[in-house]
């Protein structure tokens, strides 16, 4: 007994008070829930959750989750709420119809508004406009409603927190406000992107009935806050009332991510076994864990993005940790396929990443965030041999002169070859453009239409992100430098919350007003061509199964020489046979590669024969060039078939599997 009082004596010395209260056992644990509402995705589990749950648990707190969300789905139907969230809507326009819970005289003075938005702009699909009408989406939310707010969610506990992403703000606010009218003696705690630093004080300032907000990272903020209650200055990015003034704790803990527990999705899958045999049958199929891979991001220098706001320090799982988490996650709950959270592949370790995972033997199946410029074509093999078959890589755009605005760090060079090595070895990429920046030019477009016209017939398209203002991105600190002249309500937002509650102004994300407005540029039409003319494509590759149909643009190696086929202009289809030389140089330049480094690879070439050809293949489109750098653009026939040949050995593999169930 002395020696323990002298261990607490220590703590106490080195100034953790809060711990030493708690080891003495002068405070019980509260019993808390953790919830994510709806509009979140029915595939995946909460990774937040997950987490914070298995952090918990291991430090004896008594803790439930509960993924709201799933009952969502299962009262919309599967099919209406995937539409709803997905594009070209999202989950954060979808949750207008809890407005009428928090805002009855708003909405009521409004609704012929949210009604036309809804049928204009939401249900524009004719399918849903039959399936789905206005009436129909706000009776569903009516069901959903009245089942989330039924005391037996919430009664056995004592602190009740929501985890707020994008799109689960306003279904939060309003169950927490019922939560609290029914149990005033419950503890609110609102956590989350949504809800940092000045935004978080700005929604405790804004909505009276919630105690806590959690500011940033909050293992250990959640914990102490379930342990020892009063001493609140004391609890690192905790947000909360002290007589009139609002106080944000700092909050300048790191978490070590390595020395995390794995996540804990038991009470995910306990959930799902209940909900309705279609959501269940769609996890099924497509259903994905997350695994974190990394906080932050190594690059972080993006004008738009202000990830930074709440992961200040990137950290990245050590190689080990990270397999050795996959491998355990697969094992106990029988699934291959996930979703790495992380902005980025790992900054030097994502071969060795690579490797250990196939030295695993298993067929995963991986989704995860890529930089350009970060890889060559070799590491897409290798990616793809470990199973990440599916990368959103941050393009944002096909301008040199845009990607300088957005201070992404590389070449429109970079982004057309990371679409040529996904397509090459397989793997789907699915990419943004961003649009409308505040200081979009003409130029900006005109480039885009430019460089696209080498790949466009050939390599997938993007979707478009519309650009809004994130909170403390370097240009929502710097409006002025990017031609704007003040920062403003989305349309959404104002059908959403009335103007005294919109002047709290606690938004993740503004519309702007330019300074100097600029020339509109079609963008959507751009990128609905792209689709529609692949389209059209892949018909014609159906209808006449040949090579050239399918792959449009490729070339065959006869070693001593090269036969490209080019079908990006059907009307003309050209075939080139290049000798030993121009083969030399079309294969030095499957990675993107400098002039100077190219003359060195290719030394037995003369300074001006080298410069000739080059000329020739730029003007030809068979190689892009940009700023002495040079990339060839036709795909490898023996790898993008073979993975082809792969693909389709597997689907008749789960063919044969189901057909013998």
């Amino acid at each position: 007994m002395i020696f323990i009082i002298k261990i607490n004596i220590v703590k106490y010395l080195s100034g953790n008070l809060i711990e030493l209260k708690i080891r003495m056992g002068m405070q019980d644990s509260k019993k808390l829930l953790l919830v994510s509402m709806p509009f979140a995705e029915t595939s995946i589990p909460s990774i937040q959750l997950a987490l914070l749950e298995a952090y918990l648990k291991e430090r004896n707190v008594s803790i439930k989750t509960k993924h709201l969300y799933l009952n969502t789905a299962e009262i919309y139907g599967l099919n209406n709420y995937n539409f709803l969230i997905n594009n070209p809507n999202d989950s954060y326009i979808v949750q207008l119809s809890f407005s009428k819970y928090l805002f009855p005289d708003h909405w009521a003075k409004n609704l012929e508004k949210i009604r036309y938005f809804y049928d204009n702009i939401i249900a524009t699909n004719q399918k849903y406009k039959e399936t789905l009408p206005f009436e129909n989406y706000l009776e569903k939310t009516d069901k959903f409603f009245s089942y989330a707010i039924h005391p037996f969610n919430w009664e056995k506990f004592d602190i009740i927190g929501f985890t707020l992403n994008y799109g689960q703000i306003l279904p939060s606010l309003a169950i927490s406000k019922k939560i609290k009218e029914k149990f005033p003696e419950k503890t609110i705690v609102f956590g989350g992107s949504s809800t940092i630093n000045e935004l978080g004080k700005r929604v405790l300032k804004t909505f009276d009935w919630i105690d806590f907000i959690i500011s940033g990272e909050g293992e250990e903020s959640l914990f102490l806050l379930t342990k020892y209650n009063q001493d609140y200055n004391s609890i690192p990015g905790l947000i909360y009332r002290k007589n009139n003034d609002i106080v944000c704790n700092k909050n300048d803990t790191f978490t070590d991510i390595n020395n995390l527990p794995y996540p804990d999705f038991q009470s995910y899958f306990q959930e799902l076994s209940i909900i309705s045999d279609e959501v269940q049958q769609y996890n099924a199929l497509y259903g994905r864990l997350p695994i974190e891979l990394s906080r932050g991001c190594w690059w972080n220098n993006c004008t738009f993005c202000n990830i930074s706001a709440y992961h200040k320090k990137y950290r990245e799982k050590t190689v080990d940790r990270f397999v050795e988490e996959l491998n355990f996650l697969s094992e106990k709950y029988k699934n291959l396929t996930f979703q790495v959270i992380g902005n980025t592949l790992p900054q030097r370790d994502y071969k060795k990443l690579c490797e250990k995972i196939i030295s695993l033997g298993k067929d995963y199946n991986l989704f995860i965030e890529a930089r350009a410029g970060q890889l060559n074509n070799d590491d897409y093999t290798l990616l793809k041999k470990a199973g990440f078959c599916n990368i959103q890589t941050g393009i944002e755009a096909f301008s040199s002169n845009y990607l300088k605005k957005m201070n992404k760090g590389v070449k429109v060079i970079d982004n057309i070859a990371a679409l040529k090595y996904s397509k090459e070895n397989g793997i789907f990429n699915n990419f943004n453009l961003i649009v409308n920046y505040p200081n979009e030019e003409h130029i900006d477009f005109l480039e885009t239409i430019h460089n696209i016209e080498f790949i466009k017939d050939y390599l997938d398209p993007p979707q478009i992100s519309q650009f809004v203002v994130g909170y403390d991105s370097p240009i929502y600190k710097n409006l002025e430098k990017f031609n704007i002249e003040k920062l403003d309500y989305k349309i959404i937002d104002t059908l959403m919350y009335p103007p005294e509650i919109l002047e709290g102004n606690f938004f993740f994300f503004n519309q702007f007003k330019r300074k100097n407005e600029i020339k509109e540029n079609k963008w959507n039409k751009l990128v609905l061509d792209w689709k529609e003319g692949l389209e059209n494509r892949e018909i014609n590759a159906v209808k006449r199964k040949t090579t050239i149909e399918k792959l449009i643009f490729y070339y065959i190696d006869g070693q001593s020489y090269l036969k490209i086929y080019d079908n990006r202009n059907s009307e003309n289809v050209m075939i080139y046979v290049l000798n030993q030389q121009e083969r030399d140089i079309i294969l030095a330049c499957k990675n993107v590669i400098s002039y100077d480094k190219l003359k060195e690879k290719l030394s037995n070439i003369s300074e001006n024969e080298l410069k000739n050809m080059l000329k020739i293949f730029v003007e030809a489109g068979i190689i892009f060039e940009e700023d002495d750098c040079y990339l060839s653009l036709p795909l490898s026939y023996s790898k993008i078939i073979g993975n082809y040949n792969k693909e389709k050995t597997n689907e008749q593999l789960k063919k044969t599997i189901s057909q013998f169930g």
